[in-house]
């Protein structure tokens, strides 16, 4: 095929811009302007502004012709119109500009990402390139850093993830060796130049799914939290009901044994639509999340496709450590999109609650609650007389479930999950036109859901099908679009 150039497609994203949104368009859930996004790259604060890089083929909505787009923004308000960063013009990433990472280093952002190289036979080889991005705006590919596919393992080595401690660089690559198994590498650099193998992770995970993608390593309150999407795990009642999982293990690395001393694996995120997450801290200390809210091989079930776009990120989440779990909660900025606050209550006891005023899914709803004596909590969301999502929650026995089987477009399963809270429930809903976002328990779980409503599906109720609920507090406020401009 033969691509457009970067300034072709930079201008059909202005243009867009200028034109009314399409059915389903997200307010302030990042998506591209047209075709197909999925991870987030590059993460990244530089030269006084937010950078989000992501997978993108803006040629229409499957997994082909990856290149990087990315946005800046200051605040999380305005945002820079979505340009092309990277495209897969060279020998090494002529099949698609795969997963990376990017560092501040002498005064430039450096990207390190991986070249996928296909020949006639379909058979697979990986670069790992790197590019840079002056101060100046100009983003320069500098090619391959490692040609190589280290011995023992097969040609699925990719997504790296770079830091830097006491001096030397590091990055992390996910990969599969040759008894089909996922597995980390740690290479190390003096000058960014020139990589060194370490070697393989060790972990206390030998069979537990045949790839693991995005890796991402960083330190919060001095433990070395490790993330990890893996490929092939089985479904469980109450976890990995996905068809792939991402998730974190709590420890301490020691970086000559290259040993992991860790807990178990844990998944970030309980809902249907989240994937490959990657992590990086911003000016003020934050840890700070971005996820993308999709997952491979699920195009079909998504009708934003025959819009010409499909799937968009998380919201940023910053983390924190208690009860050695991470937390994850909305940075504080996404307030500055809170508009009306058109419904609050507090301390009543009632079974039902109904609000149908909404004129969009564009809102947050934030409620704490006690079971008083109800034994469970029920609520409805995008809501009519035709359709509705709902999430449910039994205070005796901690299970949560999520239900989207009667909405009438997209995908209609259910998920179920384990969640503390015996006598109190505290959730923070962010719905927007087609993506939800469903913080627990002051950010213990999070649960990322797309829905693709029907027109005017916009009711919301709380209820107890058994017994009285004590409602501590009910707020539901409306949610501003983010700005996009040049």
């Amino acid at each position: 095929m033969k691509f457009r150039s970067s300034s072709e497609i930079n201008k059909d994203c202005i243009e867009y811009y200028k034109e009314q949104k399409n059915k389903w368009r997200n307010n302030f859930h990042f998506e591209a302007p047209f075709g197909l996004i999925n991870d987030p790259n590059g993460l990244s604060y530089y030269n006084g502004e937010y950078y989000i890089f992501f997978q993108w083929n803006p040629y229409g909505c499957e997994h082909k012709y990856k290149h990087w787009g990315y946005v800046t923004t200051k605040n999380f308000k305005k945002f820079s119109i979505p340009k092309v960063a990277i495209s897969p013009t060279d020998w090494y990433d002529k099949d698609g500009c795969y997963s990376g990472s990017a560092i501040v280093r002498d005064g430039n952002l450096e990207l390190l990402y991986t070249g996928n190289v296909k020949d006639e036979n379909n058979n697979r080889e990986s670069y790992q390139c790197r590019a840079v991005l002056s101060k100046g705006g100009k983003i320069e590919k500098l090619g391959p850093i490692i040609k190589e596919i280290p011995k023992g393992y097969t040609a699925h080595f990719r997504d790296p993830y770079v830091w830097e401690k006491n001096g030397k660089y590091y990055s992390i690559f996910g990969i599969q060796n040759k008894e089909l198994k996922g597995r980390v590498l740690l290479y190390s650099s003096e000058d960014f130049d020139t990589w060194k193998l370490e070697g393989e992770i060790k972990t206390n995970y030998d069979n537990f799914g045949y790839m693991w993608e995005c890796p991402s390593l960083f330190e919060l309150d001095g433990k070395d939290i490790f993330v990890v999407s893996p490929q092939g795990l089985k479904a469980e009642e109450f976890k990995y009901q996905n068809i792939y999982q991402s998730g974190y293990m709590i420890g301490k690395l020691d970086y000559e044994s290259l040993e992991f001393k860790h807990g178990e694996f844990k998944e970030l995120d309980m809902g249907f639509d989240f994937y490959a997450p990657q992590v990086f801290k911003d000016n003020m200390g934050r840890t700070i999340l971005i996820g993308w809210m999709g997952l491979p091989e699920t195009e079909n079930v998504h009708p934003s496709k025959e819009c010409g776009w499909i799937h968009s990120l998380t919201m940023p989440r910053e983390l924190s450590l208690k009860d050695n779990r991470i937390y994850q909660n909305p940075i504080e900025e996404i307030k500055n999109l809170r508009e009306e606050n058109v419904f609050n209550l507090s301390d009543i006891q009632t079974d039902y609650i109904e609000y149908n005023d909404l004129l969009s899914n564009s809102y947050e709803l934030k409620l704490d609650v006690d079971k008083n004596t109800a034994s469970d909590i029920e609520i409805r969301f995008m809501a009519s007389d035709e359709e509705y999502a709902v999430f449910k929650y039994n205070f005796n026995e901690e299970i949560c479930i999520i239900d989207r089987s009667n909405m009438l477009f997209g995908d209609k399963s259910s998920r179920k999950f384990k969640l503390k809270g015996k006598n109190n429930l505290k959730i923070d809903m962010f719905v927007d036109e087609s993506a939800v976002e469903i913080y627990l328990q002051d950010g213990m779980e999070v649960a990322s859901i797309r829905l693709y409503p029907k027109d005017l599906s916009y009711g919301i109720s709380v209820k107890s099908n058994d017994g009285k609920l004590n409602i501590n507090s009910m707020n539901i406020w409306k949610m501003g679009e983010v700005e996009y401009c040049e």
